[in-house]
């Protein structure tokens, strides 16, 4: 397993140490926890986006989106128990404002 060096302040150092002491971890497990956690995060982030961008590329693709307010109320219904059919998908001109 390969070592990596940090250099901490000072002060960063004591609070490492109060709070690895609070976890009932040594420093050396806390700061493996933390980066680990951080990975994690950062690993799910890019997958987020990842997945964002694919969804955006297929509505350039297809023209086809879902109407906000339409799956907002799909969501509250589901949330609420109730067996309803997500909206459809539409067009995104379908969707803009008319000029009167």
């Amino acid at each position: 397993m390969p070592t990596v060096s940090i250099k901490l302040a000072d002060a960063t150092k004591h609070r490492l140490d109060i709070a690895a002491a609070a976890q009932g971890l040594k420093p050396h497990a806390l700061m493996v926890l933390a980066i680990e956690t951080t990975l994690a995060q950062a690993e799910q982030q890019q997958s987020f986006v990842a997945s964002a961008l694919r969804s955006r590329q297929s509505c350039i693709e297809s023209g086809l989106v879902i109407d906000g307010p339409a799956f907002g109320n799909y969501l509250k219904a589901r949330v609420r128990g109730q067996q309803v059919k997500p909206p459809a998908a539409q067009t995104i001109e379908s969707l803009l404002p008319t000029s009167a």
